[in-house]
């Protein structure tokens, strides 16, 4: 596969940057949820919904500005996001009853979806092979420290006024992306762009689905995901209800499991130059399925904490191996299309968390549960992943 020289610095953090609005406005208003719930007279599961119109936004934002920026270009639409992100931040620091404030809070997810969506393009734009992989190594390494930092942020901010003092600090972030936005290049030329009607955008990123190593990619990105999620969904009730850890040890656990990520994803961008996106896409699949069903074996014999956590570590390596380089390969496989591409796998990774979440907390066993997903999903990714690569090969 032929690699293309490695991304500007500077271009890459600023990419990197828009690439947090997503976590920093998932998790950094969730210390004050009792508060907002209070304030606006409403209950729990209804502010909870807040949550929901985010991810919703984040999905739908992705699957409708994707195709349309590979007709339309990157700059426009990733200016407009930011501003949108501005806007909407504004809004949710002033509304005076929940249901605006879910509205708006849609509104914000569409556009920290949009700005994902349009980092995974701008990439794959301007990299290819083992320089899109590093590339996207490094944009996932803020993409990693963005949810540890975001609730720690939210509370102090929080402390110094109130829930709403929160979504202003967002908007300033919105101040500062808007920023970033206008000074970051162009990167789909007028003549890569697509041609044609909006429906004929459309039906091009349905036209992906027909490629089958990319549909493997996908499933390989999406699933696998899936087993890191599980551990997000799961962990903290495994680790603090049923084998006595404390809030305090279960951060320490949990905030070890991101330093992983990080550096993972820095070893990730050194190396891939040298083993190749494949290589160490096949080395994180392996590391999924030994930690998922070691996990499992543990679960169903010797439960026991320092196992538990010695299993989720190898498997949230697996996952940082698997997310940039399986990415990686997608992008470079939906060339012409890269906005579509990245919609879809974005999609993907949100619809597999929504799928996993509720099915973590099934049965009277949480470990049990929590591993079971967590194996299935590694072998899914796995098996896809082997397929993925096969594919491309006789493409290729």
């Amino acid at each position: 596969m032929k690699n293309t020289p490695a991304l500007p610095l500077v271009m890459l953090v600023g990419i990197a940057l828009l690439s947090t609005a997503g976590p920093f406005g998932t998790d950094m208003y969730l210390p004050s949820l009792p508060d907002i719930t209070r304030d606006l007279g409403t209950t729990d599961p209804v502010t909870q919904l807040t949550i929901t119109g985010f991810m919703v936004g984040m999905a739908l934002g992705q699957l409708v500005m994707g195709p349309m920026s590979d007709r339309l270009g990157r700059h426009r639409m990733l200016v407009t996001a930011t501003v949108v992100w501005l806007v909407a931040s504004v809004a949710c620091a002033m509304v005076p009853g929940v249901g605006l404030f879910i509205v708006a809070r849609f509104f914000q997810g569409a556009a920290g979806g949009t700005c994902v969506m349009l980092g995974r393009s701008m990439i794959a734009d301007r990299a290819r092979g083992a320089a899109a992989a590093k590339a996207l190594s490094t944009m996932m390494i803020f993409t990693a420290v963005a949810p540890i930092l975001a609730p720690v942020v939210g509370g102090v901010v929080a402390g110094l006024g109130d829930w709403r003092t929160v979504f202003w600090a967002l908007a300033a972030v919105g101040v500062l992306e808007v920023l970033v936005a206008v000074r970051l290049p162009e990167t789909l030329d007028r003549e890569r762009r697509a041609r044609g009607s909006a429906w004929d955008v459309y039906r091009r990123m349905g036209g992906l689905f027909r490629v089958p190593a990319f549909v493997c990619h996908l499933v390989a990105f999406a699933v696998g995901f899936g087993v890191f999620f599980s551990f997000v969904s799961g962990s903290s009730f495994v680790m603090q209800e049923e084998m006595g850890l404390s809030a305090t040890g279960f951060s320490f656990v949990f905030a070890g499991n991101a330093l992983a990520l990080v550096v993972t994803n820095l070893v990730n961008a050194r190396i891939v130059g040298h083993y190749g996106p494949a290589v160490l896409q096949r080395t994180g699949h392996v590391l999924l399925v030994t930690g998922a069903v070691g996990l499992l074996v543990v679960a169903l014999v010797a439960p026991s904490l320092p196992a538990v956590v010695v299993c989720t570590f190898i498997a949230t390596i697996g996952n940082a191996l698997n997310m940039g380089n399986t990415t990686a390969q997608a992008m470079d496989l939906s060339q012409g299309r890269a906005g579509a591409g990245s919609a879809l796998l974005g999609s993907g990774q949100f619809l597999t968390a929504a799928v996993v979440a509720p099915l973590v907390g099934l049965g009277a066993d949480g470990l049990v549960s929590m591993a079971l997903v967590m194996t299935i999903c590694a072998a899914i990714a796995a098996v896809a992943g082997v397929f993925g690569r096969r594919w491309a090969a006789v493409a290729a």
